[in-house]
């Protein structure tokens, strides 16, 4: 198993291969965040800015209109803290700048809320012409690093820390904004993005047991296409939602907004982290937030209980 962040590094070395384009532009975490094998590879191609995530922006945003594909690394906490440049520089000027956001979620562990991308989808979300991408494994990681070169769009890459294994095969196609479906059921649809992808599908193993079957949606890619997604929404009665990130402006705010626009009534459940974050371990913290497997089974199970007691009611009001 391999973090996200790494395949990145190594899918950037093979993109940048076949695109002259493409240069990068570091803040000082070239290991961190896996471009040091884009600089052996191409150093005439490798900028270092520093620390100094503001000026990157900028010198990313230059290049961006004199044709280049750049990419700017850092932690995800670090870069979209500088968003009034992000603001101005790359959404204001439809700059086809990477915006490439390491270290996502909780699983920073004891650097703690200081360092936890946690903020950072709620704050790309807000730029309507930004592309956000979260791959959920290495093929989904190499797959969007081909449809990223393929345009000049800006782009919010965000990448995980913690080693995840494979939950696609080669044949899989990265479609910008669909649902996709990595593990089918009935009646309960769980989203979800990135590290989070096989937590839920472990969660799932562990409720086989009870007869739920629920399908797991890995939402890799915002803003989701609506249609795709109400037409995905139509065989199901309740949606629930697990993010590693904030609870409010992330992945949950943008299934909500979807479910809302529905003509018919669907229960609606969401879980992701409800304070500023916490320093302990990555194991720690997940179990901490119930976003763990044995907490994620968990809240599906208390969610759905709930719900069919409620539609056990509403029968013996309608009899």
């Amino acid at each position: 198993m391999k973090a996200t962040r790494d395949w990145f590094g190594d899918g950037l070395v093979d993109v940048a291969a076949k695109h002259e384009n493409v240069v990068v532009v570091n803040c000082d975490l070239a290991s961190a965040t896996k471009t040091s094998k884009f600089k052996e590879a191409y150093p005439d191609r490798f900028f270092e800015v520093g620390i100094a995530e503001a000026n990157g922006i900028g010198v990313a945003a230059g290049m961006a209109q004199d044709g280049f594909r750049p990419f700017v690394a850092s932690f995800g906490h670090f870069l979209t803290g500088k968003f009034l440049e992000i603001f101005q520089s790359v959404g204001l000027n439809d700059s086809g700048v990477v915006l490439v956001g390491t270290h996502a979620g909780l699983a920073i562990g004891k650097d703690g809320p200081t360092q936890m991308g946690l903020r950072d989808l709620a704050l790309m979300r807000t730029l309507h012409n930004v592309e956000v991408l979260q791959p959920a494994d290495g093929v989904e990681t190499r797959k969007m690093l081909e449809h990223v070169v393929s345009h000049d769009r800006p782009t919010y890459l965000r990448l995980c820390r913690q080693p995840q294994r494979e939950v696609h095969d080669e044949d899989y196609r990265f479609q910008f904004g669909h649902p996709d479906v990595v593990r089918p059921g009935e009646d309960v649809v769980i989203f979800t993005m990135g590290g989070m992808v096989p937590v839920v599908l472990d969660a799932v193993d562990v409720l086989a047991d009870t007869g739920l079957r629920p399908t797991v949606v890995n939402a890799s890619s915002l803003p989701m296409d609506h249609e795709a997604t109400n037409e995905l929404l139509g065989a199901y009665r309740h949606v629930l939602v697990f993010e590693d990130h904030f609870v409010k402006g992330g992945l949950i705010d943008e299934v909500g907004r979807i479910v809302l626009d529905l003509d018919r009534h669907l229960r609606f459940h969401a879980w992701g982290v409800d304070d500023y974050g916490q320093a302990a371990s990555p194991e720690e913290l997940y179990e901490r937030y119930e976003l763990d497997a044995t907490g994620v089974a968990n809240r599906i199970r208390v969610a759905t209980s709930a719900a069919s007691a409620d539609s056990d009611r509403g029968k013996d009001t309608q009899r």
